[in-house]
């Protein structure tokens, strides 16, 4: 059997191993960079596209739609328009409804953590007691608690409130928001 390509690094705090400082570096820019990038991502496509507030809730813009024809056309318009404004709408109510869940708020970071100190496990494994656990182990233990916990939050609840209140805010803005003038140029030419 071939060695592997990579060389293990201890980074159990209970066995005393850490990495030194340039394999730290390197496994922190790592993660970091993934992390980094993916929210980079998002705000070069989706957050690069926020309009202005007063824009957003330019009130000489309300309006009853007169009908169906109406309102799917300032869907069209609004929600590819506002895009970056209504995720921020979405990631607001997301906040609210953790800050408000406390529950929720703790399973969410239990699960979180769990899953940082258990990557940080050497392949050999970590000891408690008298036993030792892999990583594998740990994970599944960490699931069964996150279940449970998740169940007592409920989380289902949330996510449901969450979807249904983003589509009220979200749809209800696209449809009393008239279309701009930069979209009837937008159809002519």
């Amino acid at each position: 059997m071939a060695a592997p390509a990579y060389t293990p690094v201890a980074t159990n705090p209970f066995t005393g191993g850490f990495p030194s400082s340039d394999e730290a570096s390197a496994a922190a820019s790592s993660a970091a960079s993934f992390g980094l990038g993916y929210l980079q991502k998002l705000r070069e496509e989706r957050l690069s596209s926020l309009r202005p507030v007063g824009e957003f809730f330019d009130r000489n813009r309300f309006s009853m739609p007169s009908g169906f024809a109406n309102v799917t056309s300032r869907f069209n318009y609004n929600l590819n328009y506002f895009q970056g404004n209504y995720l921020l709408m979405f990631l607001a109510i997301t906040a609210y409804s953790l800050i408000t869940n406390f529950l929720l708020m703790f399973s969410v970071a239990f699960v979180v953590g769990g899953m940082y100190f258990i990557n940080r496990i050497p392949p050999e494994g970590i000891r408690i007691g008298p036993n030792t656990y892999q990583a594998g182990q740990l994970k599944t233990i960490l699931i069964g608690i996150s279940v449970i916990l998740f169940f007592f939050s409920s989380t289902i609840g949330t996510v449901f409130w969450i979807v249904g209140a983003s589509a009220v805010t979200i749809l209800g803005h696209a449809a009393v928001m008239q279309e701009g003038v930069e979209g009837e140029f937008a159809s002519v030419v």
